[in-house]
């Protein structure tokens, strides 16, 4: 059994555990009337401004902006600080345009799974550390492991739950998130940036726009 196996059973367990008394969670992600439309947002510390197609964002909130929704375009132009991009969309599957600490950037597929009984937890490396673990000091395991630089990872994990999480570089901690709220159907993006030895993590709740 890996070590990121370990921290969801474990996680699973004490979520079960818990889910008795919240039988009535809120749903973050609306319905939508197009089911094959895509979901966009961008992920970048280092810009406040940002503009998916033709909504424009002027403040982003610890880096993320929501999802916006891609409905019956098969691309999807982007804009970031000094970043322009437009990139091939697939119908139903989320996305993150992440833009790094050296301003490389990429379209990443997050993994959202919209599950009822689930939180999605995504993760982003906007660092200059080559490859970062987010990981679970009280099951003592990877949640989500070897994120490279202007990439990222996700993870389903059972709620409600509330968990801190570090990342780590190997067994070196560089940032905390303490006292992370997971609800159902709902989720959160965490971020890492810094460069040089200065590191912080934030985490956002993932959300679409309105």
């Amino acid at each position: 059994m890996t070590r990121t196996h370990k921290a969801l059973t474990f996680i699973a367990a004490s979520a079960t555990l818990a889910s008795v008394a919240f039988a009535q969670d809120a749903s973050l992600y609306e319905d939508v009337a197009n089911p094959d439309a895509s979901f966009v947002r961008v992920v970048d510390t280092q810009s406040p401004v940002a503009v998916i197609q033709s909504m424009s964002f002027d403040k982003i909130d610890a880096g993320v902006t929501p999802y916006v929704v891609i409905d019956g375009a098969s691309e999807v132009q982007i804009t970031a600080g000094q970043a322009t991009a437009t990139e091939p969309v697939q119908p139903a599957t989320f996305y993150s345009f992440v833009v790094g600490a050296d301003g490389t950037s990429a379209l990443v597929v997050d993994k959202i799974t919209r599950n009822p009984a689930q939180a999605d937890v995504t993760f982003y490396n906007l660092s200059d550390i080559a490859s970062v673990d987010l990981y679970v000091p009280e099951a003592k395991a990877i949640a989500i492991e070897g994120v490279k630089p202007s990439s990222g990872g996700a993870v389903a994990l059972k709620a409600p739950l509330t968990l801190d999480f570090e990342v780590r570089d190997g067994e070196t901690v560089v940032a905390t998130v303490p006292a992370v709220d997971l609800k159902r159907r709902e989720g959160v993006a965490v971020v890492l940036s810094g460069t040089a030895g200065s590191y912080s993590a934030t985490v956002t709740p993932n959300a679409l726009a309105r």
